[in-house]
């Protein structure tokens, strides 16, 4: 979570299109501010999952298919990573690793099946965002380590904290004037500038996606012996 609160973001859109701040705006109302800095949020995480990840340890669910419904995770958008077992004192065991779904298919054609005290292994499908598989099906009431991108907490008044990260603080603002200058209204529409500022949103956050691809795959390379 950033130091900023949803105030400070929207008060720097208003700043920027000559608006009054604090709530007092009049093209673009208080109320509408909060409704974009709302969207904003979610289309980071949307963009850039890794801006809300949260940690799990869900008990999981029987067969080898799993999903935020069976374990019971209200706030999830997609997962992430799968770390590791995790024992009956809750000290983290077993990893988990992930494959292709092509591989076990190929050479275990009745993975699905296979029980086990614990997994060893998971299968991802960013198609399937919400699920995943694990090989071979762990025991009842076997508990893993998750992490997945999470739906943000919506703000429900100015006062109300960025749950992001204050890196994002920027992009979020992008969005909201992206939002201002789309709304089809005579004073406001202005095609050009929502062009300009959503432009400006992706490159933000696909610039910080590209820098942090970049560093894990050194960190990989490195772990690989390079």
């Amino acid at each position: 979570m950033g130091l900023k609160t949803a105030q400070q973001i929207m008060d720097g859109a208003w700043t920027k299109v000559n608006e009054q701040t604090g709530g007092a705006a009049v093209r673009w109302p208080a109320a509408e501010g909060l409704m974009w800095f709302n969207n904003g949020m979610l289309e980071i995480v949307n963009q850039m999952p890794s801006a809300n990840s949260k940690r799990a340890a869900p008990t999981v669910a029987s067969g080898s298919r799993q999903d935020f419904s069976g374990l019971n995770i209200t706030d999830g958008l997609q997962w992430i990573d799968v770390v590791c077992n995790i024992g009956s004192g809750g000290a983290r065991g077993r990893p988990i690793r992930k494959a292709e779904r092509a591989w076990l298919d190929d050479n275990m054609p009745g993975w699905h099946t296979v029980t086990a005290p614990e997994a060893t292994t998971w299968v991802h499908d960013p198609r399937d965002p919400k699920a995943f598989y694990l090989y071979p099906n762990p025991a009842s009431g076997t508990k893993i380590e998750a992490i997945y991108a999470a739906a943000p907490t919506a703000a429900t008044n100015p006062a109300s904290a960025w749950p992001l990260d204050d890196v994002y603080a920027n992009a979020c603002e992008a969005f909201i004037l992206y939002s201002f200058y789309s709304k089809d209204a005579t004073y406001t529409k202005n095609p050009q500038l929502a062009s300009a500022y959503w432009s400006l949103f992706l490159s933000m956050v696909g610039a910080r996606g590209q820098n942090l691809a970049g560093m894990a795959g050194v960190g990989d390379r490195k772990a690989g012996g390079a």
